[in-house]
């Protein structure tokens, strides 16, 4: 990993019930949750780990999840304007995986 840039990793549903999202409260370690105003529903953060992925897994397969209502979620703050990041190859594997398209939000500070 890159000095001084600390990435944020999570994997998201982006439009869970509220029964769905009770189900993942408690089989999950979920790290926010909170309603999507524009899709409906809930998104719902789990920090994404090697242990995390297999629980993932099988709660989008158990569930039918909309794969189009996920995505691996990258976030991470920085004082640079330009750099090169070596991602970990955890997050293809998970997109692999699942399916789902990776998202990057970063900030420069």
């Amino acid at each position: 990993m890159d000095a001084g840039i600390e990435l944020n990793i999570s994997f998201r549903f982006l439009a869970l019930s509220e029964e769905l999202v009770s189900e993942a409260k408690l089989s999950l370690k979920v790290s926010s949750c909170r309603p999507n105003k524009k899709l409906g529903g809930y998104v719902v953060c789990i920090p994404l780990t090697q242990s995390s992925l297999v629980s993932i897994t099988s709660f989008v397969t158990s569930n039918n999840i909309k794969i189009e209502n996920t995505d691996i979620f990258i976030s991470f703050a920085t004082e640079y304007d330009s750099r090169i990041l070596k991602l970990p190859s955890l997050i293809a594997k998970a997109s692999v995986y699942i399916g789902s398209p990776v998202t990057l939000s970063y900030t420069v500070v």
